[in-house]
């Protein structure tokens, strides 16, 4: 689904906007790597590959980052719907820098 207005707001309330900038190298090398996987094997069905593929492999790594488990439960938000909005945040924030630095690693 993507980013939208309200879940952004909904995040930045929730201190995980600060949090994601205060730690965005990490959530960064995550999403290197998710985006490596989204992209490996949604390109070979022949589709472009889309944020949303991305997301959904990165909130799998999210749900078991120890620094992410202990803030989320620190807030008292141990829903699971804040994995899937804290990886739209990531991959909205970071979508380019990755499109770029897969594209100049795989020419």
């Amino acid at each position: 689904m993507g980013l939208t207005a309200d879940v952004e707001l909904a995040l930045r309330d929730a201190g995980l906007v600060e949090y994601h900038d205060d730690n965005r190298a990490a959530f960064k090398e995550i999403a290197t790597r998710s985006y490596e996987f989204a992209h490996d094997n949604v390109v070979a069905t022949g589709l472009p590959l889309r944020r949303d593929d991305v997301s959904k492999s990165l909130k799998i790594a999210l749900i078991t980052n120890e620094s992410l488990r202990n803030f989320l439960a620190s807030k008292s938000l141990r829903q699971q719907f804040w994995y899937e909005r804290f990886a739209d945040l990531i991959v909205e924030r970071l979508w380019k820098e990755l499109e770029d630095e897969y594209n100049s690693s795989h020419p």
